[in-house]
């Protein structure tokens, strides 16, 4: 399976020259963790950043008495990870494990922005495969015909 295939495809985006707590207003307002921070132009915008709640939260204790001119800029994680629909779930699991972050932009060939891929997505994805093998398994199991322990 392609990372295209389970990304969430509208992702949530922000201007890095946003001010910080308007970009928190809409994280909250789309009860999300993150936002892709974005470069024009906007018909095909490109990720130049992540905004995340982390983020937010160490901006305040870092900028507390000017914490309201904060720009999404100032206090993004810049350089962010970002994975390629093509790209299969397995090397994204890996590249997500190495960089120690939990969700990453996903871009198209072309590399503008389609989505956002997170650990939850993973999860979800992962827990619908093991559904499926839990029931072929119980499928399989049949009874002995003494009434003991089911047979594999």
């Amino acid at each position: 399976m392609k990372v295209g295939d389970l990304c969430t495809r509208e992702a949530v985006t922000v201007n890095a020259s946003a001010q910080v707590r308007d970009a928190a207003r809409l994280m909250c307002d789309e009860r999300i963790g993150a936002v892709v921070v974005t470069a024009t132009p906007a018909e095909a915008p490109v990720a130049i950043g992540m905004l995340t709640d982390r983020d937010i939260v160490c901006a305040q204790l870092d900028h507390a008495t000017d914490f309201a001119q904060l720009r999404v800029g100032d206090v993004m994680t810049r350089d962010p990870l970002v994975l390629n629909e093509e790209m299969s779930v397995e090397e994204a699991i890996h590249c997500l494990r190495t960089r120690h972050v939990r969700r990453a932009p996903v871009i198209s060939s072309t590399g503008s922005l389609v989505g956002v891929l997170s650990f939850d997505d993973l999860l979800a994805h992962l827990a619908g495969t093991l559904r499926a093998l839990a029931r072929a398994t119980e499928l399989r199991v049949r009874p002995t015909r003494n009434g003991g322990k089911p047979r594999l």
